[in-house]
């Protein structure tokens, strides 16, 4: 068994980070339904914070270990995490210039990275979220300023769902199932 099929089976393919992403994309599309403009931005951000800490809570209800050491390919996928980081000066730039078009900057740069991962894993649902978060970013930003800031969230939320149940099938994770009396 090669380093990278170690790593998909110990890691589960990550799972646990689009179901965490699928969590703050819903709290997202709230927000900015129903919150002013610039609130629901800030609450968006500070948010978006929580993706790693809830990964790993739903890694562990899965019972996946999201960051299992299988040097190079572990490091591989850390660094693909952590180039994140660098979308955040892009963010703020958006977010004071033309703060309506920050779930569109967002859907691009988030959606985007998830295709790395679809070579890592073996993927195609990694695939389907980074070309779909893009593409649907850009259709809405096509529609114009208003609808692109209030139904981009909202628009992701099956990619999400879809992406999830595409990881389930790969990866023959068992959902978590309710304790029995």
């Amino acid at each position: 068994m090669s380093y990278r099929d170690k790593l998909i089976l110990a890691s589960k393919k990550g799972i646990g980070f689009p179901m965490a992403g699928l969590f703050i994309i819903t709290f997202a599309a709230v927000a900015v339904n129903l919150l002013p403009e610039r609130q629901a931005l800030i609450a968006v951000f500070i948010v978006t914070g929580a993706v790693f800490p809830i990964a790993m809570f739903i890694s562990k209800l899965l019972k996946v270990n999201p960051f299992v050491k299988l040097p190079p390919l572990s490091n591989l996928a850390a660094i693909l995490a952590g180039v994140q980081i660098f979308y955040w000066p892009i963010f703020i730039l958006v977010f004071q210039i033309a703060p309506a078009w920050v779930p569109f900057s967002m859907a691009i740069l988030f959606g985007s990275h998830f295709i790395p991962y679809g070579w890592l894993y073996k993927s195609k649902a990694y695939y389907f979220i980074g070309i779909m978060m893009p593409s649907l970013g850009c259709l809405f930003a096509l529609l114009g300023k208003e609808i692109s800031y209030q139904y981009t969230f909202l628009a992701l939320i099956p990619v999400y769902l879809i992406t999830i149940g595409l990881l389930f099938s790969e990866t023959k994770v068992s959902k978590p199932t309710a304790a029995q009396p």
